[in-house]
C-alpha cells in the first residue's frame, strides 16, 4: 500500500501544532469534567475519529503554540469531585511531560535498545510502539488509562503489527527490569482498549524503512552529471563516490530517527519526509564530527588520516534537482510543489536539531525530573485508575502514623 492511500496519511498525519495542542486539550478536559463530577461517571474509551471534531485552520509554523492553562476563562474544572478527594487535575502541560517521559521508555521496553535481551526487537517495533501509544492519548487521559500500562500493551501490540512476535511474560519481566512492573493480565486488557482508542488502525510506516532506499537513489544520482555538482570533497580530493562514502550519514540518520520516533514529529509529519530531513541533520552531524577530529589530530595523518571521510552533501539541493525537468513515470512536476517540499524538509530539519535540547516531545534530553516528579505525585492523587486498597492502606498508615 502506497503511503498516501493509508489511514495514518489522511487520518492520523495531523496538519499542524495548533491541532496537536487542541486534541491533547479537549481530552484532558474530558478527563476533568469526568473526575469532577459527584456522581458515578463512567470511565470510558475514547476512539480518535469520535472526538476529532473540526481541524482548526493552520497557521504559520513559526508561530509559537502554547497549551491551555487554567488562567484561561474557558479552562473548565481544576479539582476533583470531593469524593474523590477534591484534589488538582493534571493540565494538557501536565500531562504532555508525563507522555513525553513514557513514550522515551518504550525503546527501553522492545526493540534493539530494551533492557531485556528477550526483548530485543527490529528497531521498527518501538518506531510503531511509540506512535500506537501517542495516537492514543490524542483521545484519551493519563488520569483516566495508566501511560506505564499503555506503554507495555502498545509495545506488545506493535510487535504483533510488525510480525515480530513475543511472549508477553518477556514484557511483564521487561517491565520489572526497569523498575516499573506491569502484570501479564493488565497488559492484555489494557491492549483492548488501546486499540480501540486508535480506532483499529495498526498499520504504520516508519521513518527506519525510508532512510535505505532516500540514500540508495542518492548515490546513484550523485555520479550522474547534475548530481556532482552536490557533492564538496575535502580541499586536495576529488574522485568519484563510492559505496562506502554514504555509510557514516546513514548510520547518523538512523540513531538520528531513534530520537524522532519517541517525539511528536511523527505525527505531523510523512515518514519520507523525516527521512529525507534526518538525512539533511545527519550529513551535517557527519561533516562537523570529521571537522573536529581533523582539528584535534592537527589536520589528519597517521592511521587515523588514512580513514575514508564522507563528502559534504548538498541534501536540499538533491530534493529540488532530483525531479527537476525530469518525467521519468509519466507524471508531470510542478515547480510550486517542489518548493512547498524543500521548505517543508528545511523546516523539519530544524525541528529535529533541536530535539536534543528535549524540544517537541523528546524526553531523550534533558528531562527536569524534579518538575516530573512533581506531575506524578499530582497524578497518583487525582488518577482514576490504581487499585483502591492500596490508597486505602496508605491512608491507614498515615492516621496511624498521626495517631
Amino acid at each position: 500500500m502506497l503511503y498516501e492511500e493509508s489511514s495514518q496519511a489522511f487520518k492520523w498525519q495531523l496538519s499542524s501544532q495548533v491541532e496537536l495542542n487542541s486534541l491533547r486539550e479537549r481530552a484532558n478536559r474530558r478527563a476533568r469534567d469526568v473526575l469532577s463530577r459527584e456522581d458515578a461517571a463512567p470511565l470510558e474509551v475514547y476512539g480518535f475519529a469520535d472526538t476529532r471534531g473540526d481541524r482548526p485552520k493552520s497557521t504559520t509554523d513559526d508561530q509559537v503554540v502554547q497549551l491551555m492553562s487554567e488562567d484561561d476563562p474557558n479552562y473548565g474544572p481544576t479539582k476533583t469531585s470531593q469524593a474523590r478527594g477534591s484534589t488538582a487535575l493534571l493540565t494538557p502541560s501536565d500531562e504532555t511531560l508525563l507522555l513525553s517521559f513514557y513514550c522515551s521508555k518504550i525503546p527501553l521496553l522492545i526493540g534493539p535498545h530494551a533492557t531485556l535481551p528477550r526483548c530485543k526487537r527490529d528497531a521498527k517495533v518501538p518506531a510503531t510502539a511509540s506512535l500506537l501509544f501517542r495516537r492514543f492519548y490524542l483521545s484519551n487521559s493519563v488520569m483516566i488509562h495508566d501511560p506505564k500500562t499503555m506503554l507495555a500493551a502498545a509495545a506488545f501490540l506493535a510487535a504483533k503489527v510488525e510480525d515480530c512476535m513475543l511472549d508477553v511474560r518477556y514484557l511483564e519481566m521487561g517491565t520489572k527490569e526497569m523498575n516499573a512492573p506491569v502484570p501479564l493480565t493488565d497488559i492484555l486488557d489494557a491492549e483492548i482498549r488501546l486499540m480501540k482508542g486508535i480506532d483499529f488502525d495498526l498499520l504504520v510506516f516508519s521513518p527506519y524503512k525510508t532512510i535505505v532506499p532516500i540514500v540508495e537513489d542518492l548515490r546513484t544520482f550523485l555520479k550522474s552529471e547534475r548530481g556532482k555538482g552536490l557533492v564538496k570533497w575535502k580541499e586536495g580530493e576529488e574522485r568519484q563516490l563510492e559505496r562506502e562514502d554514504l555509510r557514516p550519514v546513514h548510520d547518523m540518520a538512523m540513531k538520528i530517527v531513534d530520537d524522532v520516533i519517541v517525539s511528536d514529529i511523527p505525527l505531523m509529519y510523512a515518514p519520507g519526509e523525516v527521512g529525507t530531513a534526518a538525512l539533511v541533520v545527519a550529513n551535517e552531524d557527519v561533516c562537523n564530527n570529521q571537522r573536529k577530529g581533523n582539528d584535534e589530530d592537527g589536520g589528519g595523518g597517521g592511521v587515523e588520516g588514512d580513514k575514508v571521510e564522507s563528502p559534504e552533501i548538498d541534501i536540499v539541493g538533491y530534493v529540488r534537482s532530483r525531479f527537476e525537468d525530469t518525467d521519468e513515470s509519466g507524471v508531470v512536476v510542478d515547480t510550486a510543489a517542489i518548493d512547498a517540499l524543500v521548505e517543508r524538509v528545511s523546516r523539519l530539519a530544524q525541528l529535529i536539531r533541536e530535539l536534543r535540547e528535549g524540544k517537541h516531545g523528546c524526553g531523550n534530553y534533558n528531562a527536569d525530573m524534579n518538575e516530573l516528579k512533581g506531575v506524578n505525585k499530582k497524578l497518583k492523587k487525582c488518577r482514576a485508575w490504581g487499585s483502591s486498597d492500596k490508597k486505602d492502606k496508605k491512608k491507614r498508615k498515615r492516621k496511624q502514623a498521626e495517631e
